[in-house]
């Protein structure tokens, strides 16, 4: 399941002239000078690495590469909603409105094999610096966490200068997800600044599926099986601007705070997409209330 890292080759040796012999007559160099002159050229490079880190930590944004992790409080309070939470909360979302995802019939069934077994297969496609998958990603973590485990989250904000900037979420990139029931993969396309620079490149399977049902590359896109699709933004993420992460996360037990509304009914709905994919599986997810209106509502039967 995991992608394998192709190591690059051992770079060869660079060469190097021998050193002169001093010649008859030549000018000799005075070695007080030359240590005095190593001793400033340290100095000078310590005081440039000090100056490039200072300027590096206070004028960009943090990413997974960054290594900051999730705190374990919230990662719990994400990855462990109260199933009473579910269910009161089912799909209803009176203050922020939320889109149901898209339901497609018909389609060839996205696939991964692993060790020699077939899965059901779904992916999400979003990028760092986009606020709606911002907003998103919450209800991935959480709908996600229903069928399997993921080994770690690192802590994320939107773009500051895109809308809703400076949104808190959490980033998919060096992260694994590991379930019984399904393989999921997760693309962070780009970084925390809307550059185009690719941070992960998306595998050619996986891409001519963006190509297929996303054409115009919207993020986020979340693919469950080829049959249920987010494709844009279900909600909107400025209802977080002013929040914290521990704030939103620690809602996320109260089924009245709009915000855990806006983040459930999503992931209701998204575990109903992928109890289609998993047949109905667990039975404790697929046949609790919750799940059970968001499938009526997808008009989907597991």
């Amino acid at each position: 399941m995991m992608p394998s890292n192709t190591k690059k080759p051992a770079a060869a040796p660079s060469k190097r002239t021998a050193p002169r012999k001093n010649l008859k007559g030549g000018s000799r160099r005075n070695p007080t000078l030359i240590a005095w002159i190593s001793i400033g050229v340290v100095v000078a490079v310590i005081a440039t690495v000090v100056l490039v880190k200072t300027l590096g930590s206070s004028t960009s944004t943090p990413h997974a590469g960054d290594g900051v992790l999730t705190s374990q409080t919230i990662y719990k309070q994400v990855t462990t909603i109260p199933a009473s939470v579910y269910d009161t909360v089912g799909i209803s979302s009176p203050a922020i409105a939320v889109t149901p995802p898209t339901v497609k019939t018909g389609q060839p069934p996205l696939t991964a094999t692993v060790n020699g077994k077939t899965y059901p297969e779904g992916f999400y496609w979003g990028a760092e610096f986009c606020p709606y998958c911002a907003a998103t990603r919450w209800s991935i973590i959480a709908a996600l966490s229903r069928f399997g485990t993921f080994d770690k989250l690192y802590n994320m904000y939107s773009s500051s200068t895109d809308y809703a900037p400076n949104t808190p979420t959490f980033s998919f990139y060096r992260t694994a997800y590991v379930s019984p029931y399904l393989v999921f993969k997760t693309f962070e396309v780009e970084g925390p600044v809307n550059n185009g620079v690719i941070l992960q490149k998306t595998p050619p399977k996986e891409q001519a599926t963006v190509a297929k049902y996303n054409p115009n590359g919207d993020f986020p896109f979340i693919n469950l099986g080829n049959e249920t699709f987010v494709i844009g933004a279900p909600w909107d993420p400025i209802n977080l601007a002013g929040l914290s992460r521990s704030e939103i996360a620690s809602s996320l037990s109260d089924p009245t705070s709009v915000t855990t509304q806006a983040i459930v009914a999503l992931a209701n709905y998204l575990s109903a997409g992928i109890c289609s994919m998993t047949k109905g599986d667990p039975g404790s997810v697929c046949q609790s209330s919750g799940v059970q209106a968001a499938a009526k509502a997808l008009k989907l039967t597991f």
